[in-house]
């Protein structure tokens, strides 16, 4: 789920004020020409970017020798115009050339070296190089690791980068490993009353859901490279990792208690966090848990039947991994797979017929029902109790092959 890291960001960068991509104060002058060429960067205008930026990098060289600190900024700034003529190879090489020169004069764990590090990583994804580009994202998190210790908060933007990258590319074990850690740091710095503590809680579960339960788009995002994140040490022998369903619970349970302590009157913010509660147990095979949640939910919900009929009139899809495809286009025609559904009074299927499979596909259409077959489904719930439902349609669209001319 990519939008989940994307929401710890927006939530936890208020917490944050530290710059660490600071270099040491050039000339006021200096500054001001940096900043013009900056914004040609920033309204297209790469190629004088390029020319400009290239005979200052000359000047500072002549003055100053070809390791000056005064040369890092304007390589990155170099490196941001190469990026948008699309010459990402030599973009690379600028990135690498302004870390070489932090690393001379700051040394090899300056925190002054992340901004080339970031844009080298995003540089290398581009060419495809995901080793070297998820080399240089555990690199920078290494690096403020060291610099700040495990226990920072200002330890965060960095560590949510790498949770964002390896969510990215479906590496959800060892987003697991860094989201446990940025909870309890998150969770320090928060105080226990700031609604901030909910949406914390709210990614920090989707993050569990995600090691087992990955979302969608997958095959499309999945590269192949080696993670190993930086000072994670796995448990001894013997001892097993923290679950993903545990972590989760308590991360919603939390959100439960914190809804009925500070708004105990509005009852469909309540029900909504107790539904997502039973949800999720629905969808570890907790249905025992669930069922006797989704009724006391139903009994609570009396006052407000239209949210109760949104909730319980017709089974839910909780999880379905239906058939992966590449991306599509909007030229792109599809086919068509529509699959007749019983959905047990625990959530489970049943029983799959197969209504319409345009154009016929007979992969597709096994590949769809062994889905079907392997769905978790909140059930319907009528007068209080869960029923079985016959006949929910299942539609799923999938892109054909272009035809050649």
């Amino acid at each position: 789920m990519r939008s989940c890291s994307l929401a710890w960001f927006s939530v936890n960068l208020l917490l944050l004020t530290a710059n660490y991509a600071a270099f040491d104060e050039p000339e006021l002058e200096e500054t001001n020409s940096l900043d013009v060429l900056r914004e040609h960067v920033e309204l297209g205008e790469f190629q004088l970017a390029v020319d400009e930026v290239s005979i200052q990098i000359n000047e500072i060289r002549k003055e100053s020798g070809n390791f000056s600190a005064r040369l890092a900024e304007p390589y990155i700034v170099l490196g941001d115009a190469q990026l948008g003529l699309g010459e990402v190879e030599d973009a690379v090489d600028s990135f690498t050339t302004a870390l070489k020169v932090t690393r001379m004069n700051k040394g090899l764990n300056s925190t002054d070296q992340m901004s080339s590090l970031y844009r080298i990583a995003a540089a290398q994804a581009e060419l495809g190089e995901y080793q070297n580009a998820n080399e240089a994202h555990e690199r920078a998190y290494a690096i403020m690791l060291n610099q700040l210790g495990s226990k920072n908060p200002q330890l965060l933007p960095s560590m949510l980068n790498l949770i964002d990258w390896y969510e990215s590319n479906r590496r959800f074990s060892a987003a697991k490993i860094l989201y446990i850690e940025a909870i309890q740091i998150a969770n320090r710095a928060i105080p226990k009353d700031d609604v901030r503590q909910v949406e914390l809680a709210r990614a920090f579960a989707a993050g569990m859901r995600n090691t087992v339960f990955p979302p969608m788009d997958g095959d499309s995002r999945y590269r192949g490279f080696d993670v190993e994140v930086p000072g994670y040490e796995p448990p001894p022998p013997g001892k097993s990792p923290p679950s993903s369903y545990s972590l989760g619970q308590r991360a919603l349970i939390d959100v439960v208690n914190f809804v009925e302590t500070h708004a105990p009157s509005d009852r469909e913010t309540i029900a909504l966090a107790k539904l997502n509660l039973a949800d999720w147990h629905q969808l570890f095979g907790r249905e025992s848990k669930a069922t006797r949640m989704y009724r006391d939910i139903w009994v609570e919900l009396d006052s407000l039947p239209e949210l109760r009929k949104s909730f319980f009139s017709e089974p839910k899809i909780l999880y379905i991994r239906l058939p992966e495809f590449s991306a599509s286009s909007d030229t792109t025609q599809f086919g068509v797979v529509e699959l007749l559904l019983t959905v047990s009074y625990r959530g489970a299927v049943t029983g799959r017929i197969s209504q319409v499979v345009e154009p016929p596909n007979t992969d597709i259409e096994f590949r769809t029902r062994v889905a079907a077959r392997e769905a978790r489904f909140r059930p319907a719930i009528k007068d209080g109790r869960p029923l079985t439902t016959r006949d929910f349609l299942l539609t799923h669209y999938y892109p054909l092959p272009k035809r050649t001319p």
